[in-house]
C-alpha cells in the first residue's frame, strides 16, 4: 500500500513536472513567436515572400500564433506564386482550424484551388461546409458565386439560385459582372425579386439601360425606384418622375426612410413646380402610401408656422409609428414652449418621453423636460434628469448644456481657455479589446499591426472598419464609418469607452496648438472646429468653393492681412490652419469675444448673426440655439460645441 501511494505521488510529480515545462516552452516559444511574425510582417510588406514565409514558419506550433502562422505561410506563397504550398497550408488550416476568421479564409481558397485544377468534387465540399459550418461569413458569400459556375450546366436553375444570392449580397462585387453575364447565358426564367436583385445590381455596375429594361414593368417600390434612378442618369428627367412617383405609390416596409426622403425630395425637384405645389401633389397620390408621413413633413416646412404645426399634429397622432412621428412631436413641443403654453409642452413632453426613445431629436427634448422642471422649482428631479441624459446621450450637444447647467455655468458657450493639446500616443490593448469587442484573434492581430489581416478577415463592424482606416492614414473615411457605428447603437457607451477616440480623433496636434496660442484661442475649440469643416481633410473642398482643414473661402484668407492668398495655398496644413484661427480669432473681436457668435459667423457669415442679436434674445443661449433660422447654421453650431466636449471630456485631463 505505501510502495503504491508513493508511485502516485511519483506519477503526480511528474505529470506536474511535464505540464510546467510545457507551459514554460509555450511562454519561451510564444515570445520568440511574436518576434518572428513581426520579422516575417516586415518581409512581407516589402514584398520578400520567400523570407516572409520562413519567419512565419519557425513559429511553433505551441504558440497562439500558429494558426495565424499558417494563414500567412499560405499567403505568402501565394503571391509567391506557389500554389501547391499555399494549398497544403489551407488544407492543413481546413482540417485543424475551427476559428471563424481563419477557417473561412482557408476553406474558400483550397476550394478555389480544387476549381483550378477540375477537381469539381472536392471543390463542391468545402464550398458546402463554408456554408454549413459558417453561414455569415463573406467567404460563404463569395461561394455562392463559385457554386454558380460549379452547377451552371449540369443544374442551371440551381446556379441561377446561386448567382442571385451572390448578387444580392454583392450587386457591385468582385464577381458581378460575370454574375449577370452567367444569369443572362443560362437564359432560364425570372421571377420579379429575381429581376429587382439583377436590375440592382446593373444600375450599382451603371447599366443604366440593362436596369431600365428589366425594372421598368415590375410592380414593386424597389423596382420603380431603381428604374427612376437609372432613367435619371440617362439624362431622361420626365420619365424619371413617373418611375419616382410610381414608387412613392407602390412605398411599403421594404423601402427604407433614407429611400423615401431621397424619393420625395426628387419628385419635388424634377417636377418644376413650386415646392408647395409639388407637395402638395404629392400629397393627393400618396394619401394610402406608407410614404404620406414623410412628403406631409417635408410639405410643413413650406407652410407658415400655425399651419406646419397643423401637418406635424397630424403626423405624430395618425402615423405615431412613422420615422417622422417623434421629430414632428419635438415640433409640436417647442413650439408650445416657445409661444409660453408651459402646461401643455410639459404634457406633449411627457407624452414623447413615454413613446419615444433613441430619437435623433430625444436628447433635446430631454434637456428641456428637465429646463421645464427646474422652472416648477422641482431642482432634485430635473438635476436627476439631466445626470440621466449625460449618461444615456454622453455624446451630444445637450449633454454638454446639461452638464453646464449642473455646474451653474451661466455662459457655456464660452469656453476656458484650456491647455495645449497632447499628441495622441496610440490605441491600447485596452483600446483594442473595445473597439474588436474582445475578439481575441482580432486584437492578436491588430496588436502585431497587421492590417493586411484584417481586411483579409472582411470585417462588417464599421469600429473595426474605422480603425482600419486610421491605420492607413484615411482620416474623413474613417471619421465616417465611426459616425455610422454610433449611429447603429441602440445604447451609447460611456465616457471612456475608447471608441470615441474613432468617433473624435486627435490630428495637426503641434500646428493647432502653435496658432491657438498665437491668437489666444482654445486649442481643444479649435479642433472641433476643424473635425465639424473638413472632417481632417487637408484636401476638403465645399460645393462654394471653400478649402482645407478649416475651410476657408480664398477671398476670405485674403482679407485676414496676409496679402493675397493663393487658392493651392489653403490645402497646406500651416498656412490653413494660420489663417483659419486668425478668422475665427477676428469673428470673435467683432462680437467682443463671444465664442457662440463667432461660430455661428463662421458658418452662417456676420451679417446674419447680426441680424439674429437683433430679432432673437441672444443672452438666453438655449433658446437662442434653438430659434436660428437657418437649420444648417443651428445644427452646425450644436456638432461645434458638442465636438469640443467630446474632444474635452475624453481627452483633456
Amino acid at each position: 500500500m505505501k510502495d503504491l501511494k508513493v508511485l502516485i505521488t511519483a506519477i503526480v510529480i511528474s505529470a506536474l513536472a511535464f505540464i510546467l515545462l510545457i507551459f514554460t516552452v509555450a511562454k519561451s516559444s510564444t515570445k520568440n513567436a511574436y518576434q518572428l511574425y513581426e520579422q516575417g510582417q516586415s518581409f512581407y510588406l516589402k514584398g520578400d515572400f520567400q523570407n516572409a514565409y520562413y519567419n512565419f514558419s519557425k513559429i511553433s506550433v505551441f504558440c497562439e500564433l500558429y494558426e495565424l502562422s499558417l494563414l500567412k505561410q499560405a499567403v505568402c506563397a501565394l503571391n509567391a506564386g506557389d500554389k501547391k504550398t499555399a494549398y497544403k497550408k489551407f488544407k492543413l488550416l481546413t482540417t485543424i482550424s475551427n476559428n471563424p476568421h481563419i477557417a473561412p479564409i482557408a476553406i474558400y481558397n483550397a476550394a478555389l484551388i480544387n476549381m483550378e485544377h477540375k477537381k469539381y468534387s472536392y471543390a463542391h465540399k468545402k464550398f458546402k461546409k463554408l456554408y454549413k459550418k459558417y453561414p455569415e461569413s463573406d467567404y460563404k458569400k463569395a461561394a455562392a458565386y463559385q457554386l454558380g459556375i460549379l452547377f451552371k450546366d449540369k443544374n442551371p436553375q440551381l446556379a441561377k439560385k446561386y448567382f442571385i444570392e451572390y448578387l444580392q449580397y454583392a450587386p457591385y462585387g468582385r464577381y458581378s459582372t460575370s454574375a449577370m453575364k452567367k444569369i443572362k447565358d443560362l437564359k432560364i426564367y425570372l421571377d420579379d425579386d429575381e429581376k429587382c436583385v439583377l436590375a440592382n445590381s446593373y444600375y450599382k455596375n451603371e447599366k443604366y439601360s440593362e436596369t431600365i429594361n428589366l425594372s421598368k414593368d415590375l410592380n414593386s417600390s424597389q423596382a420603380a425606384f431603381v428604374c427612376a434612378k437609372a432613367l435619371e442618369k440617362k439624362g431622361d428627367k420626365k420619365s424619371a418622375l413617373v418611375y419616382y412617383l410610381k414608387s412613392l405609390r407602390l412605398c411599403d416596409e421594404k423601402m427604407s426612410e433614407e429611400d423615401i426622403a431621397l424619393v420625395v425630395s426628387k419628385c419635388i425637384r424634377l417636377s418644376d413646380l413650386p415646392p408647395k405645389t409639388a407637395c402638395e401633389n404629392l400629397l393627393k397620390v400618396s394619401k394610402k402610401s406608407a410614404a404620406y408621413p414623410a412628403i406631409l413633413f417635408e410639405y410643413a416646412s413650406y407652410l407658415s408656422k400655425m399651419n406646419s404645426i397643423k401637418c406635424y399634429e397630424t403626423i405624430y397622432k395618425k402615423y405615431p409609428n412613422s420615422y417622422q412621428a417623434a421629430q414632428s412631436l419635438w415640433n409640436v413641443f417647442l413650439y408650445t414652449y416657445k409661444n409660453g403654453y408651459s402646461a401643455k409642452a410639459k404634457l406633449l413632453a411627457d407624452e414623447y418621453l413615454k413613446k419615444y426613445s433613441n430619437k435623433i431629436s430625444t436628447p433635446a427634448m430631454k434637456f428641456w423636460h428637465a429646463k421645464i422642471l427646474l422652472q416648477e422649482g422641482k431642482t432634485l428631479q430635473a438635476n436627476k434628469e439631466l445626470k440621466e441624459l449625460i449618461k444615456t446621450e454622453p455624446d451630444t450637444y445637450y449633454a454638454y448644456v446639461a452638464h453646464n447647467l449642473i455646474k451653474g455655468v451661466n455662459t457655456p458657450f464660452n469656453t476656458m481657455i484650456s491647455n495645449n493639446l497632447e499628441d495622441f500616443k496610440g490605441f491600447t490593448k485596452k483600446d483594442l479589446k473595445q473597439i474588436f469587442n474582445n475578439d481575441k484573434t482580432l486584437v492578436m492581430v491588430a496588436k502585431l499591426n497587421d492590417i493586411q489581416t484584417l481586411k483579409l478577415f472582411k470585417l462588417h463592424d464599421n469600429f473595426m472598419l474605422s480603425y482600419i482606416a486610421a491605420y492607413e492614414g484615411n482620416m474623413p473615411y474613417s471619421l465616417y464609418l465611426a459616425r455610422k457605428a454610433f449611429g447603429e447603437l441602440n445604447i451609447k457607451p460611456q465616457h471612456n469607452d475608447s471608441r470615441y477616440k474613432l468617433l473624435y480623433p486627435i490630428k495637426f496636434v503641434d500646428t493647432i496648438n502653435k496658432y491657438s496660442a498665437r491668437y489666444s484661442q482654445n486649442p481643444y475649440l479649435i479642433l472641433a472646429l476643424i473635425r465639424e469643416e473638413s472632417s481632417f481633410n487637408i484636401t476638403a473642398i465645399s460645393p462654394v468653393g471653400a478649402a482645407g482643414l478649416m475651410q476657408l473661402m480664398p477671398s476670405t484668407a485674403s482679407s485676414l492681412g496676409f496679402g493675397p492668398v493663393d487658392y493651392n495655398i489653403l490645402f497646406n496644413e500651416d498656412k490653413n490652419i494660420n489663417l483659419g484661427v486668425k478668422y475665427f480669432s477676428d469673428l470673435k473681436n467683432i462680437f467682443s469675444g463671444g465664442e457662440m457668435l463667432a461660430i455661428l459667423s463662421y458658418n452662417g457669415g456676420p451679417s446674419n448673426v447680426n441680424l439674429w442679436k437683433e430679432k432673437l434674445d441672444v443672452l438666453n443661449f438655449d433658446e437662442f440655439v434653438e430659434d436660428i433660422p437657418y437649420s444648417e447654421t443651428q445644427n452646425y453650431i450644436k456638432r461645434v460645441f458638442a465636438s469640443y466636449w467630446n474632444y474635452v471630456r475624453i481627452y483633456c485631463k
